[in-house]
């Protein structure tokens, strides 16, 4: 009978009493610079009763710094973590029965090994941007027009078309400033407060185009602007956004903006390579995102972007200039550019991001035509690619997917030169 109370009492003081230190902590994920580290317990919603936080050492020992701004069971390690221990702590937000401050740490020092994550952007070489927005099929009407719009277009053909051109990505614009997206999104039509099918579209035109593309080797990434879409006054109203400019964002359009991305990511999960954010200009913009004293900044916006692939890559985008890094967050540079001019020094335009320009091949963005002489684009691509360079062109395809002739038969040309640098770096 004693031996049956004892029992029992050690049962009731095991619930109750929680073990050392770190035995409900767990990071998954290594310690790698470039890469998605997370922690899980088996507290019950440790996510809501505890608070986060996240800190460095340059010993496992030594003196803590906090890493601010990253309260997220999940942490992008940066560049700069390399060589540093990192530790994940949870404290009880309120008065918890025997709540304890916890504590995990890595068992090694964050490592740098470039950026793993691009290794496939950088044998790529060469993809190309179609500009699939209302604004340029269908500037005129309204849900009913668009929607039509999206439901014919072709995403075989195109998809073929992508292929014979040569081109081992896509980069795929879901929408841009009139406020119409050619996914659905229940996130953001909540947040506006309409109807499926009167913004985003009724058709899940990215599953299919994934499908497709996926059939011919070919990856996808998307295009989205950074804020919210400065052309419809429902939305900005909705989004409490500037209407007619890109800002920066106050927390309550950062948090409402960030669910709609999050949503995407988790819809097209691994299926989605990587990201390309635009109007994250200099003067205001980035450097509100990149406040670390805010709840909503970089950090959160990019674990939403990698909510549903931790290994697909981001870059927020500074406008056109000299090819650089906007952010530690970046994994690739923005490279947005109307000339034919820069070349890479070598793969890297700073530690673990990827350089890679971006430009059009018509006479404008979207447009159809030839700005540039194949011959040069080619002897400016072999310099590009033989330095480990990426580039994307935009191209113009018609509402049925057929991509301008003449700017396939260019792609195309470039392809050949990447093809021959790969030959080149294979028999280094």
């Amino acid at each position: 009978m004693n031996h049956l109370y004892i029992t029992l009492s050690l049962m009731l003081f095991g619930f109750f009493i929680r073990p050392a230190d770190g035995q409900h902590l767990v990071l998954n994920g290594e310690p790698v610079a470039k890469t998605i580290l997370s922690v899980s317990s088996d507290l019950p919603d440790f996510e809501t009763n505890y608070q986060i936080t996240w800190s460095g050492s340059a010993k496992a020992n030594g003196k803590w710094e906090v890493l601010p701004g990253i309260n997220t069971k999940e942490i992008v390690l940066l560049s700069g973590y390399a060589g540093k221990y990192v530790k994940c702590e949870i404290s009880p937000l309120r008065t918890i029965k025997n709540g304890n401050k916890l504590t995990v740490t890595t068992k090694t020092p964050v490592l740098f090994k470039g950026n793993p994550n691009t290794d496939w952007f950088r044998n790529a070489g060469v993809g190309v941007m179609l500009h699939f927005l209302k604004a340029v099929f269908v500037p005129e009407g309204g849900s009913k027009e668009y929607n039509e719009i999206v439901d014919h277009f072709d995403v075989e053909h195109f998809a073929e078309n992508c292929r014979e051109a040569g081109a081992n990505y896509v980069m795929f614009a879901l929408g841009q400033n009139d406020g119409y997206y050619c996914s659905p999104n229940r996130a953001y039509d909540s947040i506006v407060g309409v109807s499926p099918g009167e913004l985003c579209s009724k058709r899940d035109l990215p599953a299919e185009l994934f499908r497709a593309l996926d059939k011919r080797g070919i990856r996808m990434m998307f295009y989205l602007p950074g804020n919210p879409p400065i052309r419809n006054e429902l939305v900005d109203q909705k989004f409490k956004y500037t209407f007619g400019k890109d800002s920066p964002t106050s927390q309550f359009t950062q948090s409402c903006w960030e669910a709609v991305i999050r949503e995407w990511s988790l819809r097209y999960g691994k299926n989605l390579s990587g990201w390309w954010f635009d109007g994250m200009y200099r003067g205001g913009i980035i450097e509100t995102r990149s406040d670390m004293s805010l709840k909503h900044n970089i950090s959160t916006q990019t674990l939403a972007a990698k909510a549903g692939n931790h290994s697909s890559i981001v870059t927020y985008n500074y406008g056109v200039n000299t090819i650089q890094s906007n952010s530690p967050y970046d994994d690739f540079s923005a490279g947005e550019e109307g000339r034919i001019v820069q070349v890479p020094q070598n793969r890297w335009v700073v530690d673990g991001v990827q350089w890679f320009l971006f430009t059009c091949l018509g006479e404008t963005w979207g447009k159809g035509g030839m700005r540039f002489k194949t011959a040069d684009l080619v002897e400016w691509s072999h310099k590009v690619f033989d330095k480990d360079g990426v580039i994307c062109f935009d191209i113009h395809a018609d509402k049925h997917g057929s991509i301008d002739p003449d700017q396939l038969r260019q792609v195309r040309a470039v392809r050949k030169a990447l093809d021959l640098s790969l030959v080149r770096r294979s028999g280094k």
